[in-house]
């Protein structure tokens, strides 16, 4: 037998709503509403990317977004740690 112990951590939704609404705060205070056309364009090239690439954290019609559910939902595209993979253009060879 194993020694391998894994506890799984018991979820608690109001904590989980609360760290939530904290973060969409933070998003709304640096992605301003409206969105800088620079903002909006730069969110919707790299969810196009995203989409692409098979994320299914991004919904099929994400480009009809408003300005506030661009923020809530995919300013999290603009985080540096994601800028190596999405800051440059998509080139597809074939």
């Amino acid at each position: 037998m194993s020694d391998f112990n894994y506890e799984i951590p018991e979820y608690d939704p109001v904590e989980s709503k609360r760290k939530y609404d904290l973060e969409i705060k933070k998003r709304r205070k640096q992605y301003p509403i409206p969105l800088s056309e620079k903002n909006r364009n730069e969110i919707l090239r790299r969810c196009e990317i995203l989409r692409y690439w098979g994320d299914d954290g991004i919904m099929s019609n994400y480009y009809e977004s408003t300005d506030q559910e661009l923020v809530d939902r995919y300013s999290w595209v603009l985080d540096k740690e994601h800028d190596e993979e999405l800051a440059k253009p998509l080139t597809i060879t074939i």
